[in-house]
């Protein structure tokens, strides 16, 4: 079930209070207008109705989609990492067995949803999106700030993301096959941690972790001939 609340925020520009709806909690099936919100990235959207000073206000937010079995949890100000994982097992053993995850922003949770909307594993789509922010960085010859899922086509054999380069102004689109998505899957399979009943973060930190641990994983093989 979705939680609404209503509070006086302080426009930062004229000082006026204003009084500001709020959903700290989203069901997808109970309002998929809400999901509307977040995929057209309005939901955060705040505006003063004195002065017209706009801007994004980012409280903590659980969305969960109870049909496909996720629930993702916005932590605004700091990084997904910050958060303190809490196991939910003994006050909610029902949530076994649903992903949860932990992200920092809109546009994480925007992702979180379209990788779990497109019945793909989350782990996996990170390795596939580090691989590629890695040739961009070298392309660029910078750092890719930011990247994103997009979409994948099983028919098309595609997979897209979008990426914003250092001193970039516009997103670089970028697709590859599904077959790397299919491989990086495999990675991820066989070293994924145990998240126990807990929100964790799954992010470009956990991809390049999984991928180290993989290429060395390989090189012991090597070594003893295996």
């Amino acid at each position: 079930m979705s939680t609404q609340m209503s509070k006086d925020i302080g426009c930062p520009h004229c000082g006026a209070a204003i009084r500001t709806q709020m959903w700290p909690g989203i069901c997808a099936q109970d309002n998929p207008e809400l999901r509307g919100r977040v995929l057209d990235e309005t939901l955060f959207d705040w505006k003063c109705p004195e002065c017209g000073y706009a801007a994004q206000f980012v409280y903590p937010c659980l969305y969960h989609d109870r049909e496909r079995r996720f629930m993702v949890y916005v932590v605004p100000n700091g990084s997904g990492r910050e958060f303190q994982p809490v196991d939910v097992g003994e006050k909610f053993p029902q949530l076994a067995g649903v992903k949860k995850r932990v992200v920092s922003s809109p546009a994480e949770l925007k992702e979180k949803i379209l990788i779990f909307e497109a019945g793909l594993d989350d782990y996996a789509v990170e390795l596939v999106k580090y691989a590629l922010a890695g040739v961009l960085d070298k392309k660029y010859g910078g750092k890719t700030l930011e990247g994103y899922f997009c979409f994948a086509d099983e028919g098309e054999n595609r997979i897209g993301f979008s990426f914003f380069p250092e001193g970039g102004k516009d997103p670089v689109l970028r697709k590859t096959s599904m077959d790397a998505y299919k491989k990086s899957l495999e990675i991820a399979k066989s070293r994924e941690p145990d998240e126990g009943n807990r929100f964790v973060p799954v992010d470009a930190l956990t991809a390049k972790d999984l991928l180290e641990e993989y290429r060395s994983d390989k090189e012991q093989e090597t070594q003893k001939g295996i």
